[in-house]
């Protein structure tokens, strides 16, 4: 199940105009955007929830992913109403690639789910995205 985020993250790299690149969550700090160009996407696990454990032969898992997208722009630094707007573009296109996006057989298509709220400060908008699909995993004897 943990395979969809290298899925989802080669999937976002086809947007162009995103010289940050698409990253792992793990990459996502202050220290690091600040090094980093803009914008940027970063992509990682939300965890899951137990769908359905009602079967005795397999559960339904729903795992949760957050996209966030990274955005520094210090024209109007206090409001960050520059931040926003460079922003609103790339926040479009990412929902559009990934709402009910199925990533492989496996797994059902991606919905959208309520997502953290979004962070600026000096210049920088961390702005994510949730989604969540679901997995079958079927019950082992061995």
């Amino acid at each position: 199940m943990l395979a969809v985020e290298s899925l989802i993250r080669q999937r976002l790299a086809s947007i162009p105009d995103v010289p940050g690149g698409v990253a792992s969550m793990a990459d996502l700090s202050t220290d690091a955007v600040a090094g980093r160009r803009s914008p940027a996407l970063f992509v990682g696990s939300l965890g899951h929830r137990i769908d359905d454990a009602k079967s005795p032969g397999a559960v339904r898992i729903a795992s949760r992913w957050l996209v966030v997208a990274a955005v520094r722009n210090v024209s109007d630094v206090k409001g960050g109403a520059a931040a926003r707007a460079e922003a609103s573009d790339l926040i479009e296109r990412v929902i559009s690639l990934l709402y009910r996006w199925q990533p492989a057989p496996a797994f059902s298509p991606l919905m959208p789910v309520d997502a953290p709220r979004p962070e600026y400060a000096a210049g920088l908008l961390l702005y994510p995205l949730a989604w969540e699909c679901q997995h079958l995993i079927e019950r082992s004897d061995s």
